[in-house]
Order: C-alpha cells, then sequence, then structure tokens
C-alpha cells in the first residue's frame, strides 16, 4: 500500500512539474514574440500595435491570429506585396521572409493579445449608402457588427482605420492586391469591391464602418432626474 502511495504521489509530482514547465515555457515564448515584435513591427505598426498613417501602416492589433498567419503567408509565398505600385506590400513581403514559420506563428499570437485600437475618422462621408451597401454586399463574410468570421476567412474590419480600408478597397479594385489565383479570399474581395461604384461610396463605406467602432453610450435615465420618484409618487 505503502508503494502504492509513493507511485501516485511521485506521478502527481511529475505532472505538476510538466504544468509548470509548460507554463514556464508558453510565458517564454510569449516574451520572446513581444520583444521580436518590438524589433521587427513596432517601427511602422507602433509599440501597441495602432499604426502610422505616415507609414501607410495599419493597426493590427487584436487582429486574430489566424488572420494574421494567412497574411504572413501570403507574403512569405508571393500571393500579395509582389506589384509594383504596393511599397507597403512589398515592404511586408520582405519581413515576412525574415521570420521562421514558429516565429511568425508566436508573432500572430502576441499581436492578437494586444488590446484594440479605437480609430479617429480621417474621413467625413454621409453614411447611408455605405449602411445599404454594407449590409448587401459585406456582412454575409464580416458579419453584422465587423467582428470577421473564421469560416469565410473574414476578418474584423473594426480597429482599423478608415483610411487603411479605403487603400485596400482601391488595391482590390486596381489588381494591386487579391489577384493571385491561390489567394481565394483576395478574390473575394476584388469581386466585392467592384460594387464601391465610386469615391462618395467609398467614403461613405468606410465611414459606415467607423461608426461601428464608436463605444455605445446607454443614458440609464436621460431625463436628469430621480430615477426612482415615479415609483416613490406611485406608491
Amino acid at each position: 500500500m505503502k508503494s502504492f502511495t509513493r507511485i501516485l504521489l511521485a506521478a502527481l509530482l511529475v505532472s505538476q512539474v510538466a504544468a509548470v514547465h509548460g507554463a514556464d515555457e508558453a510565458k517564454g515564448a510569449g516574451q520572446e514574440a513581444a520583444v521580436l515584435y518590438q524589433n521587427v513591427c513596432a517601427a511602422c505598426h507602433g509599440p501597441k500595435g495602432e499604426g502610422r498613417q505616415d507609414l501607410k501602416a495599419p493597426s493590427i492589433a487584436a487582429l486574430p491570429d489566424w488572420y494574421v498567419r494567412a497574411q504572413l503567408e501570403n507574403f512569405r509565398n508571393d500571393r500579395r506585396g509582389t506589384h509594383s505600385q504596393d511599397p507597403e506590400g512589398q515592404l511586408m513581403r520582405a519581413v515576412s521572409k525574415v521570420l521562421t514559420a514558429d516565429q511568425a506563428k508566436a508573432m500572430a499570437v502576441h499581436v492578437a493579445s494586444l488590446p484594440r485600437h479605437t480609430p479617429v475618422a480621417t474621413i467625413q462621408a454621409d453614411t447611408t449608402e455605405g449602411r445599404l451597401l454594407y449590409g448587401e454586399r459585406c456582412m454575409e463574410c464580416h458579419r453584422y457588427n465587423a467582428e470577421g468570421e473564421l469560416f469565410f476567412g473574414s476578418p474584423p474590419l473594426i480597429g482599423l482605420q478608415d483610411w487603411y480600408l479605403a487603400s485596400q478597397i482601391k488595391k482590390y479594385q486596381t489588381g494591386i492586391r487579391g489577384v493571385h489565383p491561390k489567394d481565394v479570399n483576395g478574390q473575394k474581395m476584388v469581386f466585392s469591391s467592384s460594387f464601391v461604384e465610386s469615391e462618395e461610396v467609398l467614403h461613405s463605406l468606410v465611414a459606415y464602418l467607423l461608426e461601428l467602432q464608436k463605444p455605445k453610450v446607454t443614458e440609464v435615465n436621460p431625463t436628469g432626474g430621480d430615477p426612482f420618484s415615479s415609483a416613490v409618487q406611485r406608491k
């Protein structure tokens, strides 16, 4: 009986050590990814993933890890960032080729862990037409709240700046992005972007997407009076 107890205790100790070791490894990998991000990505995308408009680098904070991995793979395999009129994409393609597969995976997890950035609108437009267009052509894949959908490979659109959203739609429209035969999701966007028929519609659409990102404020008592006064008066 004593020998069985010793074996059981030993097994428990081994499992605990393994769990701690695994946690330490995960923590270490996370720290390495954070350092790698600051060394490789922060100069353009910002130390918190907030992006830099002057470098045309979007916010990437809180993007899903599956989407970040997919785009790094697209850049690495020359499915994105090869067009002569896409200098930002060319830079990303070069960076993606420096990362190992494990580093790219860890980087994606780190980016996903960053708090989402709430962008400030730089494009002012009436959102009526953009709202209608989004409902007809975008919502099915990107969902009603623009949070994206893994099943369709569609990323969230909230957290992205309006100037970046507009620039990417134009890249899809002009064949700069999404034309590689193995970029299936990009090809879907090429088709969808064809419904953005004017600059006015484009501005309306991205302005609507920025509206979706505004925090909802609920007025508990809009009259400013005592919320319990009516109940007291009825007694």
